[in-house]
């Protein structure tokens, strides 16, 4: 935990009282507060203090603070705009300057950290006596090996 655990923990709380934040955690369900908490903790590390935020450090809480936990795929779907309303709250309370801009680099971050698909391309391992996978019937070896 970093050594501003209890002012993340004050400002996780009040948006969680705020309207906008009941609505989003009704929504999203019993560890909204907790993930809020888990990422800005990684944000910050030990150095930072929440309202001097930064991009890299929001990558940070992404990556550190969120990618490892295992979340469901509401969760998943959810964080982006969890991360966005929050940060943009953060700023309309006085507390994070920016808040608004980085709620939108927390968007796309979590976007793509979360929720991206990993896809792999299929290979095929031929032999240089295998038929050519172009089709041509003839052997790889004298085909498209020299290519």
């Amino acid at each position: 935990m970093s050594t501003h655990t209890e002012t993340i923990e004050h400002w996780v709380s009040e948006y969680l009282t705020s309207t906008t934040g009941e609505i989003r955690a009704r929504s999203f369900g019993d560890r909204c507060g907790a993930l809020l908490v888990a990422f800005m903790d990684n944000a910050c590390g030990s150095e930072v203090h929440p309202a001097d935020l930064e991009e890299f450090n929001i990558r940070d809480g992404v990556a550190i603070g969120l990618g490892p936990l295992q979340l469901d795929l509401n969760e998943r779907e959810q964080i982006p705009d969890l991360l966005e309303d929050f940060l943009g709250y953060c700023e309309t309370a006085g507390r994070l300057g920016g808040g608004s801009a980085l709620g939108s680099y927390a968007r796309v971050t979590a976007t793509a950290h979360l929720l991206k698909k990993q896809q792999r391309k299929p290979t095929i391992k031929v032999g240089p006596n295998d038929p050519c996978p172009c089709g041509s019937g003839i052997k790889y070896k004298k085909c498209c090996l020299n290519l």
